[in-house]
């Protein structure tokens, strides 16, 4: 417990001042609380056992200006808890958004999106109830309960005693239901996973499910995942209402133990009217804040495994990164003997790689699909690391350079598009941030794309919609081939980058790109053959080694898989 409590106190000491404000309103709704039990022996004895009447006419105005004080100290420490709650959240999800851009690009494939989106929102919403809900009834609360005990303990101890006899059983049942939450909590936000992944999987798949007619098949799997989100939660109300079943029962069995006990001392004279309702209105509100504190020690629990499941996704390895500062290439890009298998696969998917691509050339690389063609460029931004083996930026180790220079030294182009729901001009401009408009709208002329966002309504400031989905395939890629001739990296690598064109565009575009890769070093992968015959080498692939290397007319003399891929593109 100790261990939790110093865990959740590492994330709430960020706003420990407006926390101590709220301490402080909190300490006042206790005194007015207490103030209330006390002032009920007073009120009896004095106004009805000895029939004053004549001071009747303060105690509404005295018990409006008490629960006046209370209800604006209850607003006050709400407002600075629950905003505090809301800071939590904003940064605890800030942190975590910067964990997933720390991460491996490997670390990121293992994981569903739905997962890291339960893991940044879901989670995270929960976790403000610290805050909002356990942290704030504990402020509130114990004081309350303290100082009500205390009234009662003062007006007949033994009397309120005899209430305490179901504590320890409140308490037992209360700790033991509140692990078990715990545990069952960690299990719903697994299923919210799940099914936000679901959601999310078929939203991005809409094409493919239409096309195959998937949708009884889809909808059968999110039920499913639905079924099982249901019967989590199910299980959990079931704990969390029970829990709060047996806390009432046995509050009213102390409270019947205190009526009938007291009610006894009352009629033998052993007490007066004033103490009796006194005491009584003080355990009476004092059950209040206990029950409400076994609700908060459940909804702590719950936090807790919320909290673990965060602190694992906090944990998670950042990116490898050399200390070196990457310069362009003087030399060129060396593999030797470099092997490769995806995390969690033994099957070597590039086997045995010894290749030079020299500074300054395009060098091509062609092979059928499965290859590994894609991937051996994947290593050399660093998206995945060599199983065995080296790849040298020069004569320098990639694993010893600052990953980050040295992709600020490689532009990308891939057949899988990615653009961001921001302005043309925006996503253009990610290519190089302090682009000025007119070197923004050259790149796109370069990429044969001006004309077309010329014609938008709104041209260059037409925002994207997610995905940019209200523009065409080959749009999309003129787009992205203009972001990253904005970058001019000294090495380019172009992994199908004119594949959703036609051919009319393609023949612009690949004009752009002629005069881009003068003086760079240009990495291609094509199926269509046309766009790298003028190569200075070509490397084919097949079953992930590289079976020839040469320029295009020596490899149509040497290479019978070349001439086979050729004569498929002709046909």
């Amino acid at each position: 417990m100790a261990k939790e409590i110093e865990k959740l106190w590492s994330i709430i000491r960020p706003y420990s001042k407006r926390v101590l404000i709220a301490i402080f309103f909190s300490l006042i709704v206790s005194g007015v609380n207490g103030a209330i039990a006390w002032l009920v022996k007073p009120a009896m004895d004095y106004i009805f056992v000895e029939k004053r009447y004549e001071l009747l006419w303060i105690l509404p105005f005295g018990i409006l200006g008490l629960y006046i004080l209370r209800g604006l100290g209850s607003l006050l420490q709400a407002y600075y808890m629950q905003t505090s709650g809301f800071k939590l959240i904003r940064d605890m999800r800030v942190r975590c958004f910067e964990t997933i851009m720390d991460l491996p690009f490997s670390t990121v494939q293992k994981w569903s999106s739905g997962e890291m989106i339960s893991r940044v929102m879901s989670d995270i919403g929960l976790l403000s109830k610290i805050l909002s809900d356990s942290f704030k009834t504990f402020l509130v609360q114990i004081p309350s309960l303290i100082v009500l005990m205390g009234v009662a303990i003062y007006r007949k101890w033994d009397l309120t005693l005899l209430s305490f006899v179901m504590l320890p059983i409140i308490a037992i049942v209360t700790k033991h239901m509140s692990q078990f939450l715990k545990n069952k909590r960690k299990d719903v936000q697994q299923a919210t996973a799940l099914l936000t992944h679901r959601m999310n999987e078929a939203i991005q798949g809409i094409k493919v499910i239409k096309i195959f007619t998937l949708e009884l098949i889809k909808t059968k799997q999110f039920k499913t995942a639905s079924q099982v989100h249901y019967h989590q939660n199910a299980r959990l109300i079931r704990i969390k209402e029970g829990t709060k079943f047996l806390t009432e029962l046995l509050s009213g069995v102390a409270v019947s133990i205190i009526i009938g006990y007291g009610g006894y001392l009352v009629v033998k004279g052993k007490m007066t009217s004033g103490d009796f309702f006194s005491v009584l209105t003080a355990i009476v509100m004092a059950f209040a804040p206990l029950k409400k504190l076994g609700k908060s020690y459940g909804t702590f629990q719950e936090s807790v495994g919320v909290l673990e499941r965060i602190e694992d996704f906090l944990a998670l390895k950042p990116e490898d990164s050399g200390d070196i500062v990457a310069a362009p290439l003087k030399k060129g890009i060396t593999f030797k003997n470099v092997t490769f298998s995806y995390p969690g696969t033994n099957e070597l998917v590039l086997n045995g790689i010894n290749l030079f691509i020299p500074k300054g050339k395009t060098f091509a690389i062609v092979g059928p699909s499965g290859a590994g063609k894609s991937t051996l460029v994947d290593l050399i931004p660093r998206f995945f690391d060599p199983t065995t083996g080296q790849i040298l930026w020069d004569d320098l180790d990639l694993k010893d350079l600052d990953t980050k220079s040295l992709r600020r030294l490689i532009g990308l182009v891939t057949q899988d598009i990615v653009l961001f729901g921001d302005t043309i001009r925006e996503n253009i401009a990610y290519g190089r941030s302090d682009a000025t408009d007119k070197e923004i709208e050259e790149a796109a002329r370069m990429a044969q794309a001006h004309d077309f966002i010329k014609n938008l309504p709104q041209g260059y400031d037409t925002v994207l919609d997610e995905r940019g989905l209200n523009l065409s395939g080959g749009q999309r890629q003129r787009i992205a081939i203009a972001r990253a001739l904005l970058k001019d990296p000294p090495l380019l690598i172009l992994d199908e980058a004119t594949s959703a064109l036609d051919t009319l565009s393609e023949q612009g575009v690949q004009e752009a790109l002629k005069i881009a890769k003068k003086g760079r070093t240009t990495i291609t992968i094509a199926h269509r053959l046309s766009t790298i015959q003028d190569a200075d080498l070509i490397a084919v692939m097949d079953n992930g080694k590289i079976v020839d290397i040469g320029s295009h007319k020596e490899l149509i003399s040497k290479s019978s898989l070349y001439r086979d891929l050729y004569r498929q593109w002709e046909q």
